[in-house]
């Protein structure tokens, strides 16, 4: 079922739990065969719901969350650490700390649209690149990066909470 047109608008506090609640859908739905179905089950719902609150309530630096709306609901978020958590990459280096959509809202450009909105916002500070982190058998999310101009840096680690090897990929800034 196809989607109205998406729009992007700035998070809020009150967007909280639905970017919470679309957090562990897209943990269970997308990760299921590559994280523990046990870590999966076991979430830690409660310090991401603190997490987010305190995020969008006091951003750090030029970090920034964005949600898409599609016919007026919620469909996914996007959060930008500016500069990244990983200050070695310099301070001109900004991190796709997350983006989540609704699983049942997948194919309906929400995604797309996020990504888009992050990299024109990011376009218009003094960064130069942006990367992320992604699960190294997590195939869909991989396909959707290369599509929209992101490449792999080689670089690989095991994510902490899941033990699923993630790989980096990065995405200049115009």
């Amino acid at each position: 079922m196809e989607g109205g047109p998406v729009r992007v608008r700035d998070a809020t506090p009150d967007d909280t739990d639905a970017i919470v609640a679309v957090t562990v859908a897209g943990w269970q739905t997308a990760f299921r065969g590559i994280v523990a179905q046990g870590r999966l089950a076991e979430l830690p719902v409660a310090r991401w719901r603190h997490e987010v609150h305190v995020g969008l309530r006091r951003p750090v630096e030029d970090a920034f969350s964005y949600v898409a709306e599609i016919d007026g609901e919620f469909a996914g978020y996007c959060f930008v650490a500016a500069p990244s958590r990983e200050p070695e990459l310099g301070p001109d280096v900004a991190e796709l700390v997350a983006i989540y959509v609704e699983p049942d809202r997948w194919g309906q450009g929400a995604g797309a649209a996020l990504m888009r909105a992050a990299i024109d916002r990011l376009s218009h500070l003094p960064y130069h690149e942006i990367f992320l982190w992604t699960f190294k058998e997590n195939a869909p999310a991989i396909a959707f990066y290369e599509r929209h101009g992101w490449r792999a840096d080689g670089d690989e680690k095991v994510h902490p909470r899941s033990g699923a090897v993630a790989i980096r990929f990065r995405h200049p800034l115009p």
